[in-house]
């Protein structure tokens, strides 16, 4: 599978249209290594790693994950950060650990996240138990 995927990684890189090339360098960076789960993972660092403006990158985000940059990045870091969460090889780290090694640089932050979606959080659980 690894073979393929740098194979296709290859033809895409050397003979795909600009914007083929940047979707795969993106999902490349952002999924395959992880970029999410970086502090320093940004809009605007992740532009200058793929050498792309600002406005192309949230367009990029836009149209092929329907969300902006910094919402879908906080969506996996969360998600990260569940399945760590609830993983019991972890059971006895503290959860300041967990939030750390899922890209939040702080409490704080990931404090505002949850703040920021309590609603979609409500809805859910009417949803489920209801």
């Amino acid at each position: 599978m690894q073979l393929f995927y740098t194979l296709r990684f290859f033809l895409i890189k050397k003979f795909g249209k600009k914007d083929q090339r940047i979707k795969v360098l993106f999902d490349h960076h952002f999924f395959i290594n992880k970029y999410y789960l970086h502090k320093s993972a940004t809009a605007d660092n992740l532009s200058h790693i793929l050498n792309i403006p600002n406005t192309e990158l949230e367009q990029l985000s836009y149209t092929h994950y329907t969300m902006g940059f910094e919402t879908l990045r906080d969506m996996y870091r969360f998600q990260h950060f569940w399945d760590e969460f609830t993983n019991p090889l972890n059971a006895e780290l503290p959860i300041q650990s967990i939030i750390s090694l899922c890209g939040f640089s702080s409490n704080q932050e990931f404090n505002l996240l949850l703040a920021g979606h309590k609603e979609a959080s409500k809805n859910i659980l009417k949803r489920s138990f209801s």
